[in-house]
């Protein structure tokens, strides 16, 4: 397993833009390009799915070598590579500052929202599922965390989010979430208070 120059020198682009992004610097990661599917179920110690190709794991990345992307994924798009290897930059980042990978919504959605993983808008009883996506994490993860982010920086700024992110610890509770969430957007984290103020951000995806 080895990186390469290409791969090198779009960390060093990105590495600009997500630092500027989450306000604080980290080293480019050590990436780690695996050959096969079974290298990648090797590493993990389980067998994964074919839309996995990518993820971080003790400070490095691991992701399918361009070479066998394709071959060995169902992604049929060379692009997804460089989309994959920046979504797993950004979970380092976030990881890097809070020391955690939860809520999971936040962390896979701003990982989506920041590497240009465009997701379908969830239907409103699917976009209301956020909050059962604190410690959970599947297939759902992304397409709910990526409208979740976006609605709250195209409302709120940017600034607002890392704020939140900031107040993240290690085994901080969702009630202690919901606390901060408030603090910081004057909204309840509930289904009901959130369906009653964001009630027309979110009628497009009825």
């Amino acid at each position: 397993m080895q990186t390469n120059g290409k791969v090198t020198d779009f960390l060093e682009n990105t590495q600009k833009e997500l630092s500027s992004f989450f306000d604080v610097e980290i080293k480019i990661p050590e990436v780690c390009l695996t050959n096969s599917r079974k290298e990648i179920d090797d590493i993990l110690g389980w067998k994964t799915q074919d839309w996995l190709t990518g993820f971080a794991k003790d400070g490095k990345i691991y992701i399918l070598n361009p070479n066998v992307y394709i071959k060995e994924s169902d992604h049929e798009n060379i692009e997804h590579f460089w989309k994959t290897l920046k979504h797993e930059y950004c979970h380092i980042y976030f990881r890097t500052i809070t020391r955690i990978g939860y809520p999971k919504w936040l962390n896979e959605g701003l990982a989506c929202y920041l590497s240009g993983q465009d997701k379908k808008e969830p239907t409103k009883q699917d976009a209301l599922k956020i909050f059962d996506y604190f410690q959970k994490n599947d297939w759902q993860t992304g397409e709910i965390g990526y409208f979740w982010v976006r609605l709250l920086i195209s409302k709120f700024g940017k600034k607002k989010l890392l704020e939140l992110i900031k107040c993240l610890k290690p085994d901080i509770s969702e009630k202690e979430f919901a606390e901060n969430f408030y603090k910081i957007y004057g909204i309840r984290y509930s289904k009901e208070e959130t369906l009653k103020r964001l009630e027309k951000a979110i009628k497009s995806c009825s």
